[in-house]
């Protein structure tokens, strides 16, 4: 099997793994609340992102860093995944998982939008063009189809959903300053979020709940999959691909395999608004990615 073959398995088991954490939040969020739910993924993570570690080199030996990586890990600890999942785990508590999902998925477009303040990039025609063809797709999903109206959705939790992505966009621009390997960026940052987590806890959810199995089972998924491994599968696929778009746009086949699992563990009845509106979100970021590299190649 050739690299970029290679490279294509384990994209598609990263968006495998990847479309069914919507569902894995909600039947979680069903059995604790919220901030427990980060607690205990976050502590599966960091055991999960640490065996990968030891298991690549045989050793802990590439945990180490320097004071000033510290501090980066632990400033990004913060964001992500401290605020990042605290905010997008309250958007998933307050809203359907076909709601939820493909609203935290404008993170691509916030991305460019919080690159021309940070990165200093200036904005071009298209960047509107593609905000407006996705704010289309937002609106589709959160009228449920019908314009301007929300219905019953919870408009905290549409507005949580999509603060969560410009959230994450923020913490992968944070993150292109770090040089060392990623996975174990994401340990620190798991494992620094621990004790911040443990003392901010008696104020946002006291007590600690009574670990069932069902609970072990859905948080540990959420934990080692959306937070841990299913990273390591994604960035072993850019190391094997001769060029990255040779597995980039297979990404967008996430969203909707989730609906899938949403519809078939969850039985929600996925609407036409929302793979629509989703189809639209999607169409937009498209548009933008491929008039953007038009424009260079010419």
């Amino acid at each position: 099997m050739n690299k970029n073959k290679q490279a294509v398995v384990y994209a598609l088991s990263a968006i495998l793994l990847w479309s069914t954490v919507a569902t894995a939040f909600k039947k979680s969020l069903e059995l604790v609340s919220a901030f427990d739910l980060l607690l205990l993924s976050c502590l599966c993570s960091v055991v999960a992102l640490g065996g990968v570690i030891f298991f690549k080199d045989l050793s802990f030996r590439a945990l180490k860093i320097s004071r000033e990586e510290g501090l980066s890990c632990f400033t990004g600890a913060l964001l992500n995944p401290v605020s990042y999942y605290l905010v997008l785990f309250y958007s998933y508590d307050l809203l359907p998982a076909q709601i939820a999902q493909p609203l935290n998925y404008t993170w691509p477009l916030m991305l460019v939008l919080l690159s021309m303040p940070l990165l200093k990039k200036k904005p071009a025609p298209v960047d509107g063009a593609a905000l407006l063809i996705c704010f289309a797709g937002i609106v589709l999903i959160s009228s449920g189809g019908r314009s301007g109206d929300l219905g019953d959705l919870s408009r905290p939790g549409i507005f949580l959903a999509l603060f969560s992505s410009i959230l994450w966009a923020l913490y992968w621009l944070m993150g292109k300053r770090y040089k060392g390997r990623q996975e174990v960026r994401l340990f620190w940052n798991f494992l620094l979020a621990l004790p911040v987590l443990l003392v901010i806890k008696p104020f946002l959810s006291p007590g600690f709940p009574d670990l069932s199995l069902k609970i072990v089972l859905w948080t540990g998924w959420v934990g080692f999959f959306e937070m841990g491994i299913t990273f390591v599968f994604w960035g072993l696929a850019l190391q094997k691909a001769s060029h990255p778009a040779v597995i980039s746009h297979l990404v967008y086949l996430s969203p909707f395999l989730s609906l899938f699992w949403i519809s078939l563990i969850l039985r929600e009845s996925i609407q036409m608004s929302t793979v629509a509106g989703l189809g639209v979100i999607i169409f937009g970021i498209l548009f933008r990615e491929f008039l953007s590299g038009r424009g260079k190649s010419a």
